[in-house]
């Protein structure tokens, strides 16, 4: 039985703030984590649903907006190596700014995941349809 996760995470920013589009764009690429290899990780460590997993993650964003320096740490590689990899595939954010000069800032985000309980995949499904169908009649 594949296990579904869902995932709640913050930002955590150590002196600036991130633009309200690039918090988008990392929100949206957080959403493409490959769940296949999670799911064998999840079934490894025999966690159950309703249990949470942490993966701190580290980046920065250099002056011309590329991100580099991505580390992750956790409880289990395959959680460290998909936060790197959707990490590492974000489209270039804003440099910082301080006195009108781009600087290299760095950048925590920590990530929780929550195994879904059947009852919460039963909603996100019924989400995901409802969202298609949205689709499909503007289309």
């Amino acid at each position: 039985m594949i296990k579904k996760l869902l995932f709640v995470f913050t930002v955590l920013i150590s002196a600036a703030v991130i633009a309200q589009h690039d918090f988008k764009q990392v929100s949206d690429s957080l959403q493409s984590l490959n769940s296949e290899k999670i799911d064998k990780a999840v079934t490894q460590l025999g966690l159950k649903p309703g249990e949470t997993v942490k993966i701190f993650a580290m980046f920065s964003v250099d002056t011309d907006g590329s991100i580099i320096d991505v580390k992750a740490r956790s409880i289990h590689p395959a959680f460290e190596e998909e936060a790197i990899r959707v990490i590492q595939e974000l489209p270039a954010m804003e440099p910082a700014l301080v006195e009108g000069e781009t600087i290299k800032q760095k950048y925590s985000l920590p990530i929780l995941f929550k195994i879904e309980t059947e009852q919460e995949r039963k909603k996100r499904k019924k989400r995901e349809y409802r969202k298609m169908k949205r689709k499909q009649r503007k289309s």
